[in-house]
């Protein structure tokens, strides 16, 4: 259960996001609260992170809600962790946070493990996940420490950089294979041992209207 004031700054930075797309800065919330302190502010966010009701990042606004938020919104925000790359692997990095994306509650299961990239190249056009393709500037929503197995899509970091491909486990290694009209792709072949190459598996893909 939240304290009165726990579901005030709760309730501040629910009406923050609404209105501008965005967290607020910790001396926003402040200002928002009258609280003259960071420290003071970020007691209540302790507080309400404790509860599960948000995580923060390193970024200057790095307030995530999650679905621990009281409110019962529809949507949860996740943060877009840069750019994944469908072909070529892209130096990826999970503080690289770029923004953020409203998802259905419904989608995912636990907020804290899920983050969307921004798709870049073709080497998955011909890929589907929930009936939407895997297309340049599309975003994927990957969720960490996930179970995958054969013909599940995969984000995989391989020498410090980001790829999003199907995985395929064979007799003595592990494969992650295009699915692609470009014929330029390749798999890449890893060892069986895996833990330390995949990152997460795609569950869903989002169409992006801007592009």
């Amino acid at each position: 259960m939240l304290t009165q004031k726990q579901q005030k700054v709760l309730e501040s930075i629910q009406f923050y996001i609404r209105e501008n797309d965005q967290p607020p800065t910790l001396s926003e919330l402040g200002d928002m609260l009258g609280i003259k302190t960071k420290r003071g502010v970020v007691k209540h966010l302790d507080a309400l992170e404790k509860k599960g009701f948000l995580y923060r990042t390193s970024k200057p606004r790095g307030i995530v809600l999650t679905s621990g938020d009281s409110s019962q919104m529809d949507t949860l925000s996740i943060p877009v962790l840069g750019y994944a790359n469908a072909g070529r692997p892209l130096v990826f990095a999970e503080e690289d946070i770029i923004g953020s994306i409203k998802i259905d509650r419904d989608l995912i299961k636990d907020s804290r493990k899920t983050f969307a990239l921004v798709v870049k190249g073709d080497s998955m056009n011909l890929r589907q996940v929930n009936r939407v393709p895997i297309l340049d500037r599309n975003y994927v929503v990957v969720e960490k420490d996930s179970s995958y197995s054969d013909g599940d899509v995969v984000l995989a970091v391989v020498d410090n950089a980001a790829t999003i491909k199907t995985f395929k486990r064979s007799q003595n290694s592990v494969i992650l294979y295009p699915e692609s009209n470009n014929p330029v792709h390749t798999p890449i072949y890893l060892k069986d041992n895996v833990a330390g190459f995949i990152n997460g598996k795609v569950i869903a893909v989002l169409e992006n209207p801007v592009f």
